[in-house]
């Protein structure tokens, strides 16, 4: 019977129906007579009732049991997305896993988080769209759908995205092939984050239920999407020097740590350069420790400056500073060393008018791994040795000077 369907049975009393009233008018002008008939006549009948009384049965079974397993998959994305949220600290893993999860289900073929930066740009974060559509990195904030869901606050259901008005571009539609769409501000606690859109490319019908369900998931990414801003924020305050806004001492040994290990496993240098501020003491002395704070921030944004994207710019500590050049051997330190120079040279730092030489001068020393420095220890205190040589020849030039 389940074979056969609620809508079979239902089609086979619909059709015996009509047979049955033809027969009672049969009967009732006295065509039909004799009792054979009319046991037959009530068998029919009751048999026609019974079929109704299955179909329906069957058919109401058969939605349970949809219903029941659409559920069972709802109440599945919510534990999987509540354990991937409680153990996971890898911010990007989580919204590559929730789109996983958004796939298998909930039903809808691909999804994208966006996440805010600035008022007016949305960044790409994760998506499961082939390359092969070329989305774009970026959108702007106040346009199509995650538009809508920003300005709103709330969750935009489109289920004939084609007839829907409050699409005015439907190019993107036309290129994805979507037949239904959706988009859910991402929003902790009144602070909008981003947006999440979601594209069927059957018909989805969205239920009461299932954005319910959209909601529920949407509010759980939210706050996982927050508490990871914040503990990127807290690892970055941990690794930054709170003078400068460089990286400190121990990002250096850090980064140092795994630069090493990769040359050991792929081959090729890394460098390091150590700086010093001649005469900072004089300087702080002079104006104050305000003063050579600002001073310092002032040489850290300068050496930022003056290196290449790929270096690491580090305030190694006091008036000391760092930076760590991968992929770079002996000539390159020696090369980028007179670089950084030339540039601080050019830079003119208050105050030093009254200090020894009228202008900021820096020491510098260098060494390179895995030669001649043996290992990250050597090559911070090979770098360090020939930093105070250059330091004092500074110091000899000032007293003969003198």
């Amino acid at each position: 019977m389940n074979h056969f369907g609620g809508k079979g049975i239902k089609l086979l009393a619909a059709f015996t129906i009509p047979v049955l009233g033809m027969i009672f008018y049969l009967f009732s002008i006295g065509a039909l007579m004799n009792i054979t008939m009319l046991h037959w006549l009530f068998a029919l009948l009751a048999a026609t009732a019974i079929a109704l009384f299955m179909g329906n049965l069957v058919d109401r079974f058969s939605r349970s049991a949809a219903d029941a397993q659409e559920q069972n998959l709802q109440l599945k994305s919510l534990f999987a997305a509540s354990e991937l949220f409680a153990f996971s600290l890898n911010p990007q893993e989580v919204l590559n896993q929730s789109l996983d999860i958004i796939r298998e289900t909930l039903g809808f073929d691909f999804a994208d988080i966006w996440l805010l930066e600035g008022e007016n740009s949305l960044r790409l974060a994760a998506s499961n769209l082939p390359p092969i559509f070329g989305v774009s990195d970026t959108y702007p904030a106040d346009r199509c759908l995650p538009g809508l869901a920003l300005s709103s606050g709330e969750g935009v259901f489109i289920e004939e995205p084609q007839t829907d008005k409050r699409i005015e571009d439907k190019a993107w539609l036309n290129q994805l092939k979507y037949r239904s769409a959706a988009a859910l501000p991402l929003i902790h606690q009144g602070e909008k984050l981003g947006v999440l859109i979601v594209g069927s490319l059957k018909k989805y019908k969205f239920t009461a239920e299932r954005r319910e369900l959209l909601q529920t998931f949407v509010n759980q990414l939210s706050l996982h999407i927050k508490n990871a801003m914040l503990y990127r924020e807290v690892q970055q305050q941990a690794i930054l020097d709170e003078v400068t806004g460089l990286y400190n001492h121990r990002h250096l040994n850090e980064y140092l740590d795994k630069e090493v290990k990769r040359v050991d496993r792929e081959g090729g240098h890394v460098s390091l350069l150590m700086l010093d501020l001649n005469y900072f003491k004089d300087y702080n002395d002079l104006y104050g420790h305000p003063a050579g704070d600002m001073l310092l921030r002032e040489f850290g944004e300068v050496l930022r400056d003056s290196v290449r994207e790929t270096d690491v710019a580090v305030r190694y500590g006091g008036d000391e500073f760092a930076v760590i050049l991968p992929q770079t051997d002996v000539l390159g330190a020696a090369q980028l060393s007179a670089r950084v120079l030339e540039q601080l040279s050019k830079h003119r730092f208050p105050g030093f008018e009254k200090i020894a030489g009228g202008a900021l001068t820096v020491s510098v020393g260098s060494s390179t791994y895995p030669e001649p420095a043996k290992s990250k220890v050597e090559l911070i205190r090979l770098a360090d040795q020939q930093l105070y040589r250059m330091k004092e020849v500074s110091r000899e030039a000032r007293k003969i000077s003198s």
